[in-house]
């Protein structure tokens, strides 16, 4: 599970790249991402897709939906589908230039996520 966080910080640590931070805030930032457990990192994925989205960078977008699909447990077949058709239209969306209906998927699969783990 550590290896999933490794992998995901880098894209989250992207959305916040434009951001004119001090050594010492950016320090304590990047731990406490790296503190993160791996339900958490999925729902920052869904806030940095989001934030992406917003503000039309869609490479990132796509790189945070793709971490989505990467982190995905086949195992639970079903909703991994499910999850996987969800993630492969909202990226859809993107490339259609439909932005606001990729949006309105994301921000309800991180509502729900974060209702399930009560975040």
């Amino acid at each position: 599970m550590q290896a999933a966080q490794q992998t995901t910080v880098p894209i989250i640590d992207r959305a916040y790249a434009g951001m004119r931070v001090n050594s010492a805030l950016n320090t304590y930032r990047n731990e406490q991402m790296m503190n993160l457990s791996p339900v958490e990192v999925i729902h920052r994925l869904y806030a940095v897709a989001i934030q992406a989205i917003k503000k039309d960078d869609s490479h990132l977008a796509t790189r945070a939906i793709n971490e989505l699909i990467t982190a995905l447990n086949f195992e639970y077949q079903e909703i991994s589908l499910n999850l996987y058709r969800l993630y492969q239209y909202a990226k859809h969306c993107l490339r259609q230039g439909r932005s606001s209906d990729a949006i309105e998927v994301l921000e309800e699969l991180r509502s729900a996520w974060g209702e399930a783990f009560k975040l």
